[in-house]
């Protein structure tokens, strides 16, 4: 590998190693973006969803999904104009991964990333690169286009069979039904995540309820928990079954 002359490369590991623990989250980004307001560095912590007080808890107090966030903005943020992204939307939640997406398609430089994401790479990929023990196959669009023509190069190999009328129409009814179960799959999955952000909008509000002294006193802390148990296992399988529908 060979890099230009003004080539900068950034690089993302999973091990959030370029974050300082003792650092806060304001101060992480903004003390190597001196330039920036307080309000501007606000701002864009708020775009990777880290708003209000949350920006003055420690790194080393964040959990595995907010270091993320915190990691892939400071990365943005840099002179780099060559990003390397080690699984980047690991940790994530849907809305993190959206925000990722959309910086990443706004992004001017180029990168390289490496990530099982299926739907990740659908949405950011403009060229797909399969490493194999045979060396490496290059694809000049997203996944979709790689397996597309990768089941056409497949066709293209094999000498296909005569097929009777009969055949033929069975086929095209078989298309046909494929096509509607992939509208009707792409319109649960749309109401599934609407289900999910309206849910870890409801656990948030829960959260703030149950750091209010009061509701201790009046017992209703007691329906409160109740509804965060079942809400919170309630997600964990939308999450499970979002995790299936698009991978």
């Amino acid at each position: 590998i060979k890099f230009g002359t003004n080539v900068v490369t950034g690089y993302y590991e999973q091990e959030f190693k370029s974050l300082n623990p003792e650092k806060t989250v304001l101060d992480e980004i903004w003390d190597e973006n001196p330039y920036l307001t307080q309000t501007e560095v606000r701002t864009l912590l708020a775009s990777f969803l880290f708003k209000d007080e949350e920006v003055f808890k420690t790194v080393a107090s964040l959990s595995g999904g907010e270091k993320a966030r915190l990691a892939l903005l400071k990365l943005l943020l840099s002179k780099a104009n060559f990003l390397l992204l080690d699984e980047p939307t690991n940790h994530l939640d849907l809305k993190a991964k959206e925000v990722l997406e959309e910086s990443l398609l706004d992004y001017s430089g180029t990168v390289l990333f490496v990530s099982h994401d299926r739907y990740f790479i659908d949405k950011i990929a403009t060229k797909v690169m399969i490493l194999s023990t045979e060396g490496v196959e290059v694809y000049l669009g997203n996944y979709s286009y790689y397996i597309a023509k990768k089941q056409q190069l497949e066709v293209q190999q094999e000498e296909p069979p005569k097929k009777t009328k009969t055949q033929i129409k069975n086929e095209r009814q078989k298309e046909r039904l494929l096509r509607l179960k992939l509208k009707e799959q792409r319109e649960y999955l749309k109401n599934l995540e609407n289900s999910i952000y309206q849910a870890e909008d409801r656990l948030k509000e829960l959260e703030e309820k149950m750091c209010n002294v009061e509701i201790y006193k009046t017992g209703e802390i007691v329906e409160i928990q109740k509804e965060y148990t079942a809400l919170k296992e309630k997600l964990e399988e939308m999450y499970r079954e979002w995790e299936k529908l698009s991978g």
